[in-house]
């Protein structure tokens, strides 16, 4: 079946106009499309502040609930446009298209999808047009709602269940950058990346793809092409690509940066080696969204660092409250906000002499740098949020418009 996916996420649906063009890209479209879409504009947000405006602590049934409204008035919007075009059109709620998800009110995960009823649609030449962002619980049939950006999971997950050819995700760029275009002038598209670069930019606060959808498609290996909405050009295939070198032999190769804001930093002191693992497995939770930067080793009681977004602060202190009841740490320090910015690519190790470099250009720059952990794939630091900008300017510079001796040091 030649078969894509379609995803258009809010700001290609903002208005009228918007959701008329989407239409026509549809129905100008070679093969058979199913389209999933966000919610119009920055709905989610207006939900997000009415609920908040009622109650500062929102049921989370209700809130998903509530949240859903602005993906099925997408839908059925995107479905008028396009039978008013002469397309047989028909919208799909989260129950409709099959999306099953484990259950958990505002950060579901998709444990499985049974499209029968969309494969039905696009048999008798229709287009369904699926609500992203939601799903059923399978144990107790309940509406939930994915985490943010969770309309590109929707897609990637149809794309896989249909065994479509591709998954394109319109947005409001014309593909992956080598850091926020909107930010940094010389950023460059990418015209392909791996799903492992993709998901650590994702994972360091790279917004154009969510996180858990690069993991769906590089599970399922779906090919997902991001694109612009508004024009015709070619975007950024994000596939299992690899590299040709073994990883002990890659060379220092940086692909992008990215950056978050908004993050506060605790520091947990006196933390037991006894309780390392149950701190560690209680800010694991998806609902937290912790990003973890110590790496306590085990022995006498040590300090654990980590970074959370400001507006989950209440959740975590939760967490906290009760983690040190049990006697699991001491005393608990928090500061910010604060930004942080991740250098992507591959070959990284923490005595490399990029590093070093790295962080003294950074120094040089008057850019404080509070915290730093380097993976094999990711370095990421912490800073002052009034110095996101000027860290991201100076990594990309350094690392992504190198001069020909910078390209030849290893």
């Amino acid at each position: 079946m030649n078969l894509v996916i379609q995803k258009y996420g809010g700001t290609s649906l903002g208005d009228v106009s918007k959701i008329s063009h989407a239409a026509k890209r549809i129905a100008a479209a070679d093969g058979s499309v199913v389209a999933v879409v966000s919610a119009m504009g920055s709905a989610t947000d207006t939900m997000l502040d009415l609920a908040r405006s009622l109650t500062a602590t929102p049921h989370a049934r209700e809130l998903d609930l509530l949240l859903s409204t602005g993906e099925q008035a997408s839908a059925a919007a995107l479905a008028l446009a396009l039978n008013e075009l002469g397309v047989p059109a028909r919208s799909f709620s989260a129950r409709d298209g099959g999306i099953i998800t484990d259950g958990v009110h505002g950060c579901a995960r998709i444990v499985s999808v049974d499209p029968a009823r969309i494969r039905e649609c696009v048999a008798t030449g229709q287009v369904p047009v699926v609500t992203g962002f939601q799903g059923i619980a399978a144990d107790s049939g309940e509406l939930t709602t994915l985490s943010r950006g969770g309309s590109d999971t929707t897609a990637v997950a149809l794309a896989a269940a249909l065994r479509a050819e591709a998954c394109e995700i319109f947005t409001d760029v014309e593909g992956v950058f080598t850091a926020d275009p909107r930010l940094i002038a010389e950023a460059r598209k990418l015209d392909q990346l791996s799903y492992e670069d993709m998901a650590e930019l994702a994972a360091g606060g790279a917004t154009v793809l969510a996180h858990s959808s690069v993991e769906y498609a590089s599970t399922h290996r779906v090919p997902v092409h991001v694109r612009s909405s508004t024009t015709e050009t070619a975007g950024t295939w994000v596939t299992g690509l690899r590299s040709a070198a073994p990883p002990d032999g890659e060379r220092f190769t940086a692909v992008g940066v990215a950056h978050r804001t908004g993050q506060l930093r605790c520091r947990l002191d006196g933390v037991g080696p006894t309780a390392l693992t149950a701190v560690a497995a209680a800010l694991a939770d998806p609902l937290l969204h912790v990003d973890m930067l110590g790496r306590p080793t085990a022995g006498s009681p040590c300090s654990l660092r980590f970074v959370v977004n400001a507006a989950d602060r209440d959740q975590v202190d939760g967490v906290l409250a009760d983690l040190r009841a049990a006697g699991a740490f001491t005393k608990c320090h928090w500061s910010g906000p604060m930004g942080k910015v991740s250098l992507v690519g591959r070959g990284f190790r923490a005595r490399h002499p990029r590093v070093r470099l790295l962080l003294d250009t950074l120094k040089a720059q008057g850019v404080a740098v509070r915290d730093v952990t380097v993976h094999a794939r990711r370095i990421s630091i912490t800073c002052a949020e009034h110095d996101v900008l000027d860290a991201v300017t100076r990594l990309h510079r350094m690392f992504l418009d190198p001069t020909p001796c910078e390209r030849d040091v290893k």
